[in-house]
This record gives structure tokens, sequence and C-alpha cells, in this order.
């Protein structure tokens, strides 16, 4: 048994090297805003759409799996618990398994990318620092059965599985919501075609008799905007704001993603009528106990049966920052109640020194 666990490193540094390796054009979106004209074309119509769609059931199904082994390793490593090393083992392997299996589906996606309809895309970079995480934690928890075989209960030991099972639901998450929400939105894209059939034509009428269009020409800091919405790495736990003074801008706000901040510094610069760039986006600091918390926040928030349809979003409005135990509550709800709610939720995260609402009420 012994053996097989030290093996599973290896074969989880395979799954790792395929998330980091195997690289993807910036088309990711996770910012403040409603629906995404990523959506416009949402359920899948081609071969290689409908296999990639597939593929992320499969991924969605693993992590479960996943998860499952991970929440029994966790009960195993509770007090009074006198379950064997072995035994710890045999959960660990059936968790690399899923893992692996994730990893392959992954890498078959990327090699559809070209085909994939924008949302999938999208998922797909998104999914990329999740499995990464997922495949780390899962190591060093393999890493510490191994140094610690008289002593499977160890703080280290349960941190790591702790971990895995987060990231583990995290990534099922990821997934189902965006799959649930292509479906919704595609009825959505069928309603709005129906009703807006009308206009069109009347809009094509005017424009052969020499009528003047009256849709606006997108503005600079829509433009910017719209680069920034095409950043990866941009999630729920980062939130950038912007502001435009003729040709100049100005972006601020706080990144859990070193990289983040020069590639929205370099997505607002190639924008065209843009003369200069001045950046106050802040990188938080890497914190292992910040990214507990991180994940925490979002399970109290997202998992909350009021606040459940935020995850429908596929850009999640409600941002958690972190910083050094700190939780700070970024974006826009729906209402006072739902402001009240979010609050209530982060505070009962443990080990969060303070929560700071900043959330805002949509128009």
């Amino acid at each position: 048994m012994t053996n097989t666990v030290r093996r599973t490193i290896g074969f989880l540094g395979v799954t790792l090297m395929a998330t980091q390796l195997i690289g993807a054009p910036a088309t990711a979106a996770l910012p403040f805003r409603g629906s995404s004209s990523s959506f416009e074309q949402a359920m899948p119509l081609t071969p290689a759409q409908k296999q990639a769609e597939r593929l992320l059931k499969q991924i969605a199904s693993n992590a479960a799996v996943a998860g499952r082994h991970a929440d029994k390793l966790d009960s195993l490593t509770r007090a009074g618990s006198r379950a064997s090393y072995e035994t710890h083992a045999a959960e660990l392997t059936g968790a690399k398994e899923a893992i692996h299996a994730m990893g392959s589906d992954f890498r078959q996606l990327q090699e559809l990318r070209a085909s994939a309809l924008p949302w999938q895309q999208s998922l797909m970079d998104r999914m990329q620092p999740v499995l990464v995480e997922l495949a780390n934690h899962t190591t060093e928890a393999i890493e510490r059965l191994n140094g610690e075989r008289h002593k499977v209960s160890s703080q280290e030991y349960r941190d790591a599985v702790g971990s895995m099972y987060a990231y583990a639901g995290h990534a099922r998450t990821l997934v189902s919501v965006n799959l649930d929400y292509a479906q919704a939105r595609e009825k959505l894209n069928r309603l709005d075609a129906a009703a807006e059939e009308p206009v069109a034509k009347l809009s094509t009428e005017r424009e052969a008799g020499g009528g003047a269009s009256t849709k606006a020409a997108p503005s600079l800091e829509q433009r910017v905007r719209s680069e920034l919405l095409r950043l990866p790495y941009y999630g729920v736990f980062d939130f950038l704001a912007l502001k435009v003074d003729g040709d100049q801008v100005t972006l601020s706000g706080h990144v859990s993603w070193p990289t983040l901040k020069t590639d929205a510094e370099r997505a607002a610069r190639s924008v065209e009528g843009v003369a200069g760039v001045r950046s106050d986006i802040k990188v938080l600091p890497v914190s292992p106990n910040d990214d507990r918390i991180r994940l925490a926040t979002y399970r109290a928030i997202y998992g909350n049966s009021t606040l459940a349809r935020y995850r429908l979003n596929p850009h999640p409005p409600i941002r958690i920052i972190v910083e050094n135990g700190h939780v700070t509550l970024k974006g826009v709800v729906g209402s006072e109640m739902d402001r009240g709610i979010a609050q209530m939720q982060a505070n009962s995260v443990p080990g969060a020194f303070s929560v700071t609402n900043n959330l805002q009420l949509g128009s």
C-alpha cells in the first residue's frame, strides 16, 4: 500500500503539469456584471461543442467523487478515530484516481478549445487554477501521510485534506453552475430573439430608408472594461475597478493572483484611445490561512439558500476579498436583505478577524 500511495505523487504531478503547461488564450471573464455576451450562443451545436459539454460533466462527476473521498478522510482525522494508515491510503488513492481522470478530461477539453463555445472556453480558464490547487493539496496530503504514518491526525494533514474537499467542491460547483446557466441562458436567448424580431425588422427598414442608426459606439470605459473581463484568473476572490478621465485610465482593486495585476494593466493599455494607465491594484499576500477563509466564505455565502441564485450568474456578483484574515465583501446584490444575509454568512466563518460589507444595491 505504501508504494501505491507514493506512486500517487507522480500521478498527480502529471495532472498538475497538464493544467499548468497546456496554455490557453485569455478569454475568461469573472466580472461583477450581469449576463455575458459569451452566452449569446449558449447550447452546444457542433460535435466538438457537445463533446466539450460531455467532458465538463465528467469533470464535475469526478470532482464529486474526489470530494466524497476527502470528506471520508476528514471524518477519519477527527478526534477518537483509530483508522489505520492503510484506510487513509485507500481513500487518498480513490481521490487520486478521480483527480487523474479530471486532468485527463481537462487535457481533452483544451484540445477542443478552438471549436468550443465562448462560455466553454471561459470555463476552461476558470477551472485551470482550481484543478492546480486541488492537485497541490492532494499531493501535500499524500506526502504528509507518507511522512507521518504514525501521526495521521496531524494538523497539517487535516488542513491538506480539508483543502482537498474545498477545491473538489469548488470545481464541481464551477462546472455545474455554468452548465445550468448555459441552459437557462439559451431559454432567455430564444425569448429575447422572439421579442426583438419586430424591432430588428423595423431597424432594418429604417436603415434601408436612409435613417441613422441609434446604436451608440462603445465608450472608452466600456471598451477597457470589456478587455478586463477577458482576463484569465479573474475570479470571485478578486475585484477590479476602473476610472476614465479623458484618455487616462486608473485601475484599482485587489487581486489574489500576482499575474492578474500586470495582465490588467497590459489589457487596459492595449485599448485604442487609451493614452496612459495608472495602476493602484494591490496584490494580496500569499497565505494558506487566507485561502482557507476565502473558500469557507464562498461556501457560506453562495451555499446559502437565499443567495444561491447568484451562483447562476457566470460572473459572481458578490466578490470576496481576504487579506490577513480580514474579509471585505464587494460587488452588487439585489436587495438590502441579501446584503445583510451575505454579511451574516461571512461573519459565521471561523478564523475571520473581521468582515467589512461594501456590497452595493443594484439598480
